[in-house]
């Protein structure tokens, strides 16, 4: 390859990397803006802060802001090839079906693996029952599978890793985008949070090889909200 082409390719590889970053931080900038928005129409509309109908329009309203980016990018480009969905069929829902179960023996034995070093991953705030009613838990179960895992995964999967895989191939764009996965699960402080986030980095890399493996982001959509609902679940089983 001459070195023209050579500048030419890292050129391009350096532009899909700055607009994966770029995605990223405008997604979190767009859940902050969809939380503020929220706490702002709430008063107006009746809904009283720490009620279960503020917390579940909150979350809506956040992940709905974290995904914008994404639909923003996708028409200002005019990219649609970036994502990558369709109806399932029979085997790809069974592989998501079978992926939510992976993930929970999975979250299952790293906890086990880091009460080996008497570390234990710091607790996602949405999944905490302090002071929650069990309707809150309920609910959560549907929003986490038409909300939470299709949002983070048009982001993280279709957009974040569709653009890194353009740059640097299969493997490293899983890897990449599974990083900034883990990184905005970087809850609490020290070893806790930094166990947190290897979770939802190794969680992050399984769902990134199924929309490789399926090419249909619908397949780690289902196994992302699944695993979450399967979580709301148990926890709504333990305050009924």
């Amino acid at each position: 390859m001459s070195q023209p082409a050579q500048a030419s390719a890292m050129g391009a590889k350096a532009l899909r990397t700055f607009q994966a970053i770029v995605l990223f931080v405008a997604a979190i900038v767009g859940g902050s803006v969809g939380i503020s928005l929220w706490a702002g129409a709430a008063p107006a509309l009746g809904v009283a802060e720490g009620t279960t109908a503020f917390e579940l329009a909150n979350t809506v309203a956040q992940f709905a802001g974290l995904v914008a980016p994404v639909g923003l990018f996708v028409a200002a480009a005019g990219d649609r090839e970036l994502l990558s969905w369709g109806r399932p069929d029979g085997r790809q829902v069974a592989i998501a079906v079978g992926a939510v179960v992976v993930l929970y023996l999975g979250q299952i034995a790293l906890i086990s693996a880091f009460s080996l070093i008497d570390v234990a991953p710091s607790q996602n705030p949405a999944v905490d029952p302090s002071g929650r009613q069990a309707t809150y838990f309920l609910l959560m179960i549907p929003v986490s599978l038409l909300v939470v895992g299709p949002a983070e995964e048009l982001l993280v999967r279709g957009g974040i890793q569709g653009l890194l895989k353009r740059a640097w191939g299969p493997w490293p764009g899983i890897v990449g985008a599974s990083a900034l996965f883990g990184s905005l699960h970087y809850i609490g402080s020290g070893s806790s949070a930094l166990a947190y986030v290897v979770f939802s980095f190794l969680l992050g890399i399984l769902l990134g090889y199924l929309y490789e493996r399926t090419g249909n982001l619908i397949v780690p959509a289902v196994a992302h909200g699944g695993y979450n609902a399967v979580i709301y679940a148990i926890q709504y089983g333990q305050v009924a």
